[in-house]
């Protein structure tokens, strides 16, 4: 198919339903973000029971994730698609769905950490740190309707995606992770210092699996043009 119309792969019928549960599995993963993001805002401003009930919302939507994603398997298993197209489903469906799992990781920790015991600045750094992440979800969600409206598109936007991965890299190599550690070594809190590499790790996790999502996209998109 020439001119970034319409996917060949989303069909008619069965297939466009299923993407519209891809749709929703997509939204579910964002809103995951979404509420984690929340979640790391209210405790950096010490604001714990804030904190605590919008990881419960980060749990709730990760549920959701999950439920939806099971829907699509569901459907999938049914043989109703060319086997690659199948697989190309299921590993967008798997590897977004690690998107939320992450987050929920994410915001399950913070709900465990003491934040009054850090500084300020290491406060604001993960603040920054979260909504950099969700920035990201955002994006790859763009890239996702862009898949289906537009593969052309969906090639530009990954590229915005694989540069945003990139940056939280740095941002977490360069100003977190020495501040982190500058934290560790005055402070000598074992549990908390694990907690804190934990939380990052997991937002790094989020990060990267976003860009593996949208790499997913631009080699359907390349392979559909």
């Amino acid at each position: 198919m020439r001119g970034g119309g319409p996917l060949l792969w989303i069909g008619k019928g069965r297939e466009t339903e299923v993407l519209r549960r891809c749709d929703e599995h997509m939204k579910k993963v964002v809103e995951t973000v979404e509420a984690m993001n929340r979640a790391f805002q209210a405790a950096c401003s010490l604001k714990e029971k804030e904190a605590e009930r919008f990881f419960w919302e980060a749990f709730k939507r990760e549920r959701e994730a999950d439920e939806a994603k099971k829907e699509i398997l569901e459907d999938l298993s049914k043989k109703i698609f060319q086997p690659l197209n199948r697989d190309e489903i299921v590993r967008l469906v798997m590897t977004a769905d690690d998107v939320a799992s992450n987050a929920k990781a994410a915001a399950r920790k913070l709900t465990f950490l003491n934040l009054r015991e850090l500084t300020p600045e290491l406060r604001k750094l993960l603040s920054h740190f979260s909504s950099r992440v969700l920035e990201i979800s955002k994006t790859t969600y763009k890239d996702f309707l862009a898949l289906i409206r537009n593969p052309s598109s969906a090639i530009k936007v990954s590229h915005e995606v694989e540069r945003m991965e990139e940056e939280i890299d740095d941002f977490r190599g360069e100003k977190l992770i020495p501040k982190l550690l500058e934290w560790q070594n005055r402070n000598r809190n074992v549990g908390s210092s694990l907690l804190l590499k934990e939380i990052a790790n997991n937002l790094e996790e989020v990060a990267d699996r976003c860009e593996d999502v949208s790499d997913l996209i631009r080699y359907i998109a390349l392979s559909h043009l």
